[in-house]
Parts: structure tokens; C-alpha cells; sequence
């Protein structure tokens, strides 16, 4: 694994403005409405409305802003990965990536990466850490909730392995679009990816 001593792709100003900046669109509109609710002891009426609206407003505020400098951290990594010799060629996803014991109240993502798929393995590499599982040792791809599944913007696909008797799981959440919905929606494409890439190659025919 990679050793950086101060990280300069995944900071933690950039794991901050990605909650900061959707607070910003949500907080005056939710206080505007607490304040009419308990200034007029009344929960119906305009208070509620705004609350209501706080709520959609967060929404997509959080989706739009989420993946803040999504596309400057895909192409500094890039740079980066190119430069120490990794391989980005081929069926590369720029995914956010968790282990099983990583929580965090500031994102989900204790890193983001490069997933590549090869025939014989997937690896993930980011800028501190460098990971393989190879396709032997892989017993199932699943869908696995974060928090970002509690809005409807998000999930982990996890691969999970065992090398012996030691369980293994990798979890990551495309991050291949600018919003956090459209990278949702490319989980799909992605997770049967890797279904299909699990799956035995047929046989080969015989001849004669």
C-alpha cells in the first residue's frame, strides 16, 4: 500500500465542501421554517411549506454539489497514477472507495480511486493505496447501502472475495458523472459489468 504523508487529491476540504456546500442551499430555507412554526405555535401553513421546500431544496443541492471537484480530483489522480506507472488503460471507473470498518460523519468515501478490470482481476489504485483482488478469488458482487442510499443517491457495489479462509471486501461507488444521481444510475451498467465478468468463460469447442 502507498504511504502519503499529506494527501492532495481527497483532502479534507474537499470531503467538508461536499456536505458544506449543500448545507448552505438547505439551512436558510429550514430555519425560516422553524421560525415561523414556533413564532406562530401553528405547524400548518407557511412554516411547514418551508421546511417542505428546505427538504427539495436539499435534495438537489446535495446531488449537484456532493461530488464536489469531481472532475479536477479524476484528472489530478489521473496525472498522478500516470506518472508512479500505473495502468489506467482499458475498463477504468473513477470510484469512490470504503473498507468494511471505515465510518466517517463527513463522507462515505475514505478514498477515491481508479477500478480497473482485467481478465484475471480488479484493482484499485488511488493516490495512498493500492488494491487486487484477483477473479478467483471472488465469491459474489452485491449491492450494499451507504448514506447516500438513505436520499435515493447512492450505493456501493462490493466485491467480495476470500483469500483462504480470510473474507475479503471491496467497496466502491462510481463517481464517473458530475452529479451524484447520473453516478447512481452508472452503477447499473457497472455492477452487471462485473457480474458477467465473474461469471466462468465457456468452454472452448472442441475441434474434430
Amino acid at each position: 500500500m502507498r504511504q502519503v504523508a499529506t494527501p492532495t487529491v481527497w483532502t479534507p476540504r474537499r470531503r467538508l465542501m461536499g456536505n458544506l456546500v449543500p448545507a448552505l442551499f438547505w439551512l436558510p430555507l429550514a430555519l425560516i421554517g422553524i421560525y415561523h412554526i414556533a413564532s406562530k405555535e401553528q405547524f400548518l401553513g407557511p412554516g411547514l411549506w418551508y421546511l417542505v421546500a428546505s427538504t427539495v431544496v436539499g435534495w438537489l443541492s446535495v446531488n449537484q454539489f456532493g461530488f464536489w471537484q469531481n472532475s479536477a480530483m479524476r484528472k489530478q489522480l489521473e496525472n498522478i497514477l500516470k506518472t508512479q506507472g500505473e495502468d489506467l488503460s482499458g475498463d477504468v471507473v473513477f470510484a469512490g472507495f470504503a473498507s468494511p470498518k471505515y465510518s466517517s460523519m463527513v463522507d462515505a468515501h475514505e478514498d477515491v480511486g481508479f477500478l480497473r478490470i482485467s481478465d484475471d482481476r480488479v484493482v484499485f489504485a488511488s493516490e495512498s493505496r493500492r488494491l487486487e483482488l484477483m477473479k478467483s478469488d471472488v465469491t459474489e458482487i452485491r449491492f450494499r447501502p451507504n448514506v447516500h442510499t438513505l436520499i435515493g443517491l447512492g450505493r456501493w457495489i462490493s466485491i467480495e472475495a476470500k483469500s483462504g479462509d480470510k473474507p475479503i471486501r471491496l467497496m466502491i461507488e462510481p463517481r464517473e458523472r458530475p452529479t451524484m444521481l447520473a453516478s447512481r444510475l452508472r452503477s447499473v451498467a457497472l455492477f452487471k459489468k462485473l457480474q458477467d465478468w465473474k461469471k466462468p468463460a465457456p468452454p472452448a469447442p472442441r475441434i474434430g
